[in-house]
Formats: structure tokens, C-alpha cells, sequence
């Protein structure tokens, strides 16, 4: 049996959407001719183990993860387009934002915060967050701090916590969330949006023949299409797909060239990406992540 996860924005409270989504995918990937379509996602061990796995068939992934880490292993095979405020057609953003108490106004008003990210690997927590801070940053530095979480989630729970003063959330985690848990949200307030960028694509392994490929992405835009799906699709904020060659999240790229021109190197990047092999004059790479 192949297997496949869509660990991206499967909050708790949407498990039953997400499988419901999953269960119609698996249906027309069937009547299409595919063999050993599982039945249910696997979410035992970690989304970077099944992305190795040799017969994953479907799942999603940060365009970072397939720009770099990931790159071996997993391919974009479709763009999701969300109805999440900040979302425009194949395209999200990130919210920065803070406690609604705090004094900051602007990002400007953030030099020397504790900042709190979820991973290197990822655009919206991250990547995304740099290329906006990069410009203001000193002799290599912004953030007083900066925190790694380990997911969008627990970095809004560490600003509500105090443990960060700010966050770089993916606008269609906070979309969901207000739906599925306003209290997560509430009490934190926006400083300001990023630039958008292509949304986490939905990827197979690259080990999947090109035939494959074209088959999932014609289940897919069935299932976007199946009006059996549409209360999975309107609890998701999905809408439709979008078919782009995987070249184009070679557009992540860009986001970095802040942090090369300002020499500025504090939040932590992929291990491919040539940010994390940068080390600051004297030889010393900046020890602030943990």
C-alpha cells in the first residue's frame, strides 16, 4: 500500500475535514486507474520521514522544504489556492504579529524583541519574516532573542505565553484557527503583512514517474471540482489548484536576497540553503537560535 499525509494545516479541530478531503482525493485517484491508494492518512512519525517514504503518493509541504531540505524527496505536483484573508488565487502571506498590550506599532518598533519562529525550513515563520527584517537589522542583528517553536501554533502560544514578543504566522493557520479556535488568536494584533508567495504545495515523491504525476493532478482538479467535497473544501478555506512547474518556488529564493545585502544572518535557514553556511566576519556563525 502507497501512503500519504497532508500534515500542513491538519489542526485537531479539522481532522474529520482533512480525512473527508482525503477520502474524495482517494476516491477519483481510483477511478482514474491508480492502484494501492490507502485509505486513511498516515500521521504516525514525522511529515520529513514520510516525505523519504518510497511510495508516498500525495501530501503537502512548505515551497522551502521542496526549494531545498526536501528536494531529493518530494516534487510540487499542484498549488492550492485558499479563501483565507491574505490569500490571492495560488498565493498566501504571512501575518507579524504581536500581543494586542504591546507597544510596538511598527517593525521598526520591534529592534531587540524576542522573536519566535517554528522552523528553519519553513517560508511563512521564517523566510518570510527575514526578508522584512533584514533591512533594519545592525551589524547582523534585529531580535534580542529568537526562538524556535517548532510550529505556527506554538509560536502563538509562546507570544500569549510572554516567552516571545513576536511572531510570523502563515495567514491561512490564522484563517483556520479563528474559525476552529478563536481564543488561540485572540488578544494578538497584526503589525504587518509580508509579500506573497506561492502557497505550500501539495507534493508525491520524486521517485514517481512523470505519468503519475499527471494523474494526480488531474484527481485533484476533480476533487476541487466535486461538489461531494464542498463542505471539506469550505472548512479547509480551499478553493481550487493551480498547475505550475516545481522550478517556480524557485521564487523563495528571492526572499533571501535582503539577508545577503544586509550581511544578516540570525534566524536559521535550511541546512541546503546557502544562508545557513554564512558565518559573520571573524568566522563565527551567530549562536541566538538555540
Amino acid at each position: 500500500m502507497r501512503i500519504a499525509d497532508l500534515p500542513w494545516y491538519d489542526l485537531p479541530e479539522l481532522v474529520d475535514a482533512t480525512d473527508s478531503w482525503w477520502c474524495g482525493i482517494a476516491g477519483h485517484l481510483r477511478r482514474l486507474g491508480v492502484d494501492r491508494v490507502p485509505d486513511a492518512l498516515c500521521r504516525e512519525g514525522s511529515h520529513v520521514d514520510r516525505w523519504r517514504h518510497p511510495d508516498l503518493l500525495l501530501s503537502q509541504a512548505c515551497g522551502y522544504d521542496v526549494l531545498y531540505d526536501s528536494a531529493d524527496d518530494i516534487v510540487p505536483v499542484a498549488t492550492p489556492c485558499y479563501t483565507a484573508e491574505g490569500c490571492e488565487g495560488p498565493r498566501y502571506r504571512s501575518i507579524v504579529v504581536v500581543r494586542s498590550d504591546h507597544r510596538a506599532q511598527t517593525l521598526a518598533d520591534l529592534r531587540g524583541a524576542r522573536a519566535a519562529v517554528n522552523e528553519a525550513a519553513s517560508h511563512s515563520g521564517t523566510n518570510a519574516l527575514r526578508s522584512v527584517v533584514a533591512p533594519l537589522s545592525r551589524d547582523g542583528a534585529f531580535f534580542g532573542e529568537v526562538l524556535v517553536t517548532g510550529a505556527h501554533t506554538d509560536s502563538i502560544a509562546a507570544v500569549h505565553a510572554g516567552r516571545a514578543d513576536v511572531a510570523c504566522i502563515d495567514a491561512v493557520v490564522l484563517a483556520l484557527l479563528r474559525r476552529a479556535r478563536p481564543a488561540a488568536v485572540r488578544g494578538l494584533r497584526p503589525v504587518m503583512c509580508t509579500a506573497t508567495a506561492l502557497a505550500p504545495p501539495y507534493v508525491l515523491s520524486a521517485r514517481a514517474p512523470a505519468a503519475l504525476r499527471q494523474v494526480v493532478q488531474e484527481a485533484l482538479r476533480d476533487a476541487a471540482r466535486d461538489p461531494k467535497l464542498a463542505t471539506a473544501r469550505r472548512a479547509l478555506l480551499l478553493d481550487a489548484f493551480t498547475f505550475l512547474p516545481p522550478a517556480s518556488y524557485a521564487e523563495l529564493e528571492a526572499f533571501e536576497e535582503p539577508a545577503f545585502e544586509a550581511g544578516y544572518f540570525e534566524l536559521p535557514a535550511p541546512a541546503r540553503s546557502p544562508l545557513s553556511r554564512l558565518r559573520r566576519p571573524g568566522g563565527e556563525r551567530r549562536a541566538c537560535c538555540g
